[in-house]
């Protein structure tokens, strides 16, 4: 985990981790055109599989043996996982335009200040 979370010795920033974590998204089991289901054992044995299963219905085994909570969870996190780093790059977007336009504000008032303290000292 320590590589993932640094670049060349630095940490990562918030929209590189959040890059990052997207690519390796893209890279599980049918990522692209297919949703994650879980579905109990054959054998009845309280175990679960995760299948990837396609448009047409095709299925591909992702994993097998888990309790059902998490295959459970491990489907639900995949199936919201681009959102939610969608969602999160566009509220940093958000913050950093937010950011800009104070620090514009601010630079504005200490002009205004400056002027009014010109036309005060008169």
């Amino acid at each position: 985990m320590g590589k993932f979370i640094q670049r060349r010795g630095r940490k990562l920033n918030d929209r590189e981790f959040f890059d990052k974590l997207f690519a390796l998204f893209t890279k599980t089991t049918e990522a692209e055109g297919s949703y994650w289901m879980p579905e109990e054992s054959f054998d009845n044995s309280g175990r679960y599989f995760i299948w990837a299963v396609d448009k047409d219905q095709n299925r591909k085994r992702v994993a097998e043996g888990l309790k059902e909570a998490d295959a459970d969870f491990i489907c639900g996190l995949h199936g919201c996982f681009p959102d939610l780093i969608r969602f999160t790059l566009k509220n940093l977007d958000e913050a950093d335009r937010l950011d800009l336009e104070k620090d514009e504000i601010t630079n504005e008032l200490v002009q205004l200040s400056r002027e009014l303290g010109r036309y005060h000292n008169k």
